[in-house]
């Protein structure tokens, strides 16, 4: 469905790539992880209260969340992977590959050829049956939202105490807001980029913003 290659395995990295394949293919009903420690504990199917960033991102987009219990439970992916690793190093050993950039120009490549061969399991091309799904309307995709959405939802939050004077703290640098009864906000926050603070914490839309900032 997509991938990347980032410098380490952070939150904010998984939200990048979540967001790339949510605006490609759509909004899915389940994703399925393994128990790295930032997807979450346990499982949240039953909407009980997020346990994680990443959990509490899904239960905004209504995505249930499932975690294989045992590495056997992911045998097929993970058979998947050790596809890809082989093959990726000797194509990008080849191709003399030394940057970020050019080594995630050979991975989408590779996805795509993965992609566009018969799968041995099912004897059928995938993308052909993503393809007739979409078209004969019986996948079960639903429509991303738009983006001001998944600039919140796919998102790190914080809280931060008001200041006498109407500002914050935030990374060691202090901020002005606008005027608030609150003594506390939220940030709404994404790193490198931009971050905004809201009087709330926020739900299913936007609160209302007191000040937002480009970094």
């Amino acid at each position: 469905m997509a991938g990347r290659f980032v410098s380490s395995d952070t939150t904010w990295n998984h939200f990048l790539h979540f967001r790339e394949a949510l605006e490609t293919h759509g909004i899915p009903e389940i994703v399925y992880t393994d128990g790295l420690s930032l997807f979450g504990p346990s499982s949240s199917s039953d909407h009980a209260d997020p346990k994680s960033q990443f959990q509490r991102a899904l239960r905004a987009l209504d995505i249930a969340h499932l975690v294989a219990p045992t590495p056997q439970a992911k045998g097929k992916i993970e058979r998947r992977f050790g596809t890809f690793q082989k093959r990726l190093v000797t194509l990008m050993a080849h191709a003399r590959i030394d940057s970020w950039e050019e080594a995630d120009e050979i991975l989408q490549m590779d996805i795509r050829r993965q992609n566009n061969k018969t799968n041995r399991s099912i004897g059928k091309v995938p993308a052909r049956v993503w393809e007739d799904a979409m078209l004969s309307d019986s996948g079960s995709m639903r429509a991303c939202p738009p983006s001001a959405l998944l600039d919140l939802h796919l998102s790190l939050r914080t809280s931060r105490r008001v200041n006498n004077d109407h500002t914050i703290d935030f990374e060691g640098q202090n901020y002005e807001i606008s005027d608030t009864k609150r003594k506390s906000v939220t940030i709404v926050h994404h790193p490198m980029s931009k971050f905004w603070v809201v009087e709330r914490t926020p739900k299913d839309v936007w609160p209302p913003v007191l000040w937002a900032y480009s970094l």
